[in-house]
């Protein structure tokens, strides 16, 4: 049976690619301090922290695992990091010793926090400047992740998502835009709008996402070791918020305006590099994709 690591796998994206995965027939294994919810008796879980894996490595070895998925988040978004040095350190032991014993190892950077604003899409090859320390540890590990697998002569790659959003996502998050209106329109509170809410971001449906990132794992010898994965359009906030108040006409919407000069005004994902290697993807549109996600939302917890 065909065998992937995942660590850090009870988030958004993590459960997301489980489920894809456990459709695929793949033995998955997840390594972490919070076990995935919903997948009784179909995964395995190893529970442990960042300094663990000296305790696990024998048995994670013992499974002869093939491709390890990085999506450990350390670091909050938008915060400034006390400790940052130590974080760094820890993930990069951890990144290290999972190298030793399997083949590939996929690391999940961020491709909304790597890049300065731009209003052309981004292309993977471009200078990075991240502007907050979430940012400037992706930058880091991936210059991490690529020395390592030179140094250990092992495969790897490096994956930047730009924001995806759908089913599985927290509503009472602080991160994911469309979830957290959607959280903040269906509990009676106020939707803070962070700029003049024409700042534009590159969204993608995330069963888009899940079946762009599965294309390239599944090919042995894609020509490069990094890839955007996004949709290379650009949605203001302003507009985010008309279609989920369309799709929500029962609500009363208050919505605040925070002044912010630092924040990003454009980040888009040039998608050309990954299109090239998968081929051409339909993807869903803003407004269907965020339907879908109210719908899923409404048929699992009834709270619409």
């Amino acid at each position: 049976m065909k065998r992937i690591l995942i660590l850090g796998g009870a988030g958004f994206i993590g459960i997301n690619l489980i489920e894809h995965f456990l459709q695929h027939n793949y033995d998955v294994i997840v390594y972490g301090r919070s076990k995935p919810l919903g997948f009784e008796n179909q995964i395995t879980f190893v529970e442990a922290d960042l300094q663990g894996i000296h305790d696990k490595k024998d048995y994670l070895k013992s499974l002869q695992i093939d491709t390890a998925i990085y999506l450990i988040n350390s670091f909050t978004v938008n915060s400034k990091v006390a400790n940052y040095q130590s974080l760094l350190d820890e993930n990069k032991y951890l990144i290290n010793e999972v190298f030793d014993f399997v083949k590939r190892f996929i690391f999940f950077s961020s491709g909304g926090r790597v890049y300065k604003s731009s209003e052309r899409p981004h292309h993977e090859d471009e200078h990075l400047e991240a502007v907050c320390d979430y940012g400037k540890s992706k930058i880091d590990l991936e210059n991490f992740v690529i020395s390592c697998g030179v140094r250990k002569n092992k495969r790897f790659l490096i994956v930047r998502p730009s924001n995806p959003y759908g089913p599985h996502q927290k509503l009472t998050g602080n991160q994911g835009l469309i979830a957290v209106i959607t959280g903040r329109i269906i509990s009676g509170q106020v939707v803070d709008v962070w700029g003049s809410g024409n700042e534009v971001r590159d969204y993608i449906y995330i069963k888009d996402f899940v079946d762009i990132f599965y294309s390239l794992f599944c090919m042995d010898n894609p020509r490069h070791y990094i890839y955007n994965i996004g949709s290379c359009t650009g949605v203001s906030t302003l507009s985010i918020l008309a279609v989920v108040r369309q799709h929500l006409p029962n609500y009363n919407i208050q919505t605040n305006y925070i002044r912010n000069d630092n924040i990003i005004k454009s980040n888009i994902l040039c998608n050309k590099r990954i299109l090239d290697e998968v081929g051409f993807y339909n993807y869903t549109d803003i407004n269907s994709g965020i339907a879908q996600f109210l719908e899923w939302l409404q048929i699992t917890s009834r709270n619409l």
